[in-house]
């Protein structure tokens, strides 16, 4: 059963934008994942016979699009993956480059693993743990949800022209006193050579700093505080799929299991069961548990197994509800979970949304909500 958290001192999360050389990795590998769908059902095929697992390396002026994947004859074929690199670049605002090299090297899904995941088995084993609190209207923890609303602020003001100076590669760090007062808040943005460091710094804490945390002392907020960031993205930094998995989950306080989500299809529980856990977390605290404060869930699979091997349930690191959740959710099998979140015929939303800002604590997902 999972330990306490007790948090009698500062909690401090982080977060990175879009364009940071992992999360542009991530946005790739998710990117060609929902190509390989979205032309499958194009040429008539269901769903779950499209499966991939896409890893990307990027560096410079080379990107290595890896993996394996499974589709009916003439899909994979199909994929333009350079085009969907540059796409991808371009949204994020990487400049074109006319030496860029893109190394497509996708192979197929292994037989034996096809053979398991045909059966509706788990595509690997693992423990994938999610959680849910009250910190926030997002049920997400409050650390957390003021550094990603720093990055998400940032990123739309580099879109909209509000801080046109801004570039694609951005972080933020927020500490939180156990009574709510924001105690430290950094962000680093990547900038145009030109600006004044003394603007940038006064431009982000009026635009960006003030209108997402209130009035914060200026004194705490340290913005490019060791100076210049105009070297950044993968001109910089090596990136790769799947390096940011505390970012994508709910911060450092609280477990994270299985592995990285971009670029799996849903028969990979390191990311279907890890939705699915999320959702129960919800389900939990929305039903029937009102005075409990947070809730933690994991799941457990073996490689092929269609049931969990185990389901573990905590509310407030103490109450165990995991006898709850198996008698509300009998069927937790891989199949039973794609089809309850809806994650093969996917309503209004993509993968590849999913690889910017975290996948949690965000409107529209079909895993944010109750089950109930």
């Amino acid at each position: 059963m999972f330990t306490p958290i007790q948090l009698n001192t500062i909690a401090t999360a982080e977060h990175v934008g879009a364009g940071h050389p992992d999360k542009a990795c991530d946005k790739i590998s998710d990117a060609v994942h929902d190509a390989i769908y979205i032309e499958g059902a194009r040429q008539g095929h269901p769903p779950h016979t499209c499966r991939a697992a896409i890893e990307v390396f990027a560096k410079a002026d080379l990107v290595v699009v890896s993996g394996e994947a499974r589709a009916p004859a003439g899909v994979l074929e199909a994929i333009d993956v350079p085009a969907i690199v540059r796409r991808v670049r371009a949204e994020l605002g990487y400049p074109a480059r006319v030496d860029l090299v893109i190394m497509n090297h996708i192979q197929p899904q292994a037989s034996e693993i096809a053979a398991i995941t045909g059966d509706d088995g788990a595509g690997d084993q693992g423990i994938m743990v999610a959680m849910a609190c009250r910190d926030t209207a997002e049920m997400m923890p409050v650390e957390y949800a003021a550094a990603r609303n720093l990055i998400q602020a940032l990123d739309a003001a580099r879109a909209d022209g509000t801080l046109p100076y801004i570039r694609r590669d951005t972080k933020s760090q927020v500490s939180v006193a156990p009574d709510g007062r924001i105690t430290s808040v950094i962000v680093s943005a990547q900038h145009d050579p030109n600006i004044a460091l003394d603007q940038l710094r006064q431009d982000i804490f009026d635009k960006v700093v003030v209108p997402v945390l209130g009035d914060v002392p200026r004194e705490i907020a340290k913005i490019n505080h060791k100076g210049s960031f105009v070297e950044g993205g993968t001109d910089a930094d090596a990136g790769l799929t799947g390096r940011k998995i505390v970012v994508d989950a709910f911060g450092p306080y609280w477990s994270v299991g299985g592995g990285a989500f971009s670029g799996k299809d849903p028969s990979k529980v390191d990311r279907s069961g890890a939705y699915m856990a999320r959702a129960l977390a919800r389900t939990v605290l929305e039903n029937g548990f009102a005075d409990g404060q947070t809730c933690q869930v994991a799941l457990a699979y073996g490689i092929g197994q269609v049931q969990p091997e185990a389901v573990m349930a905590v509310v407030d690191g103490r109450h165990d509800v995991s006898d709850w959740i198996a008698s509300q959710f009998p069927d937790l099998s891989p199949r039973a979970i794609q089809d309850r979140l809806g994650l093969w015929e996917r309503d209004g939303w993509t993968y590849e949304q999913t690889a910017s800002f975290g996948h949690f604590g965000r409107a529209g997902l079909p895993w944010e909500k109750s089950l109930l």
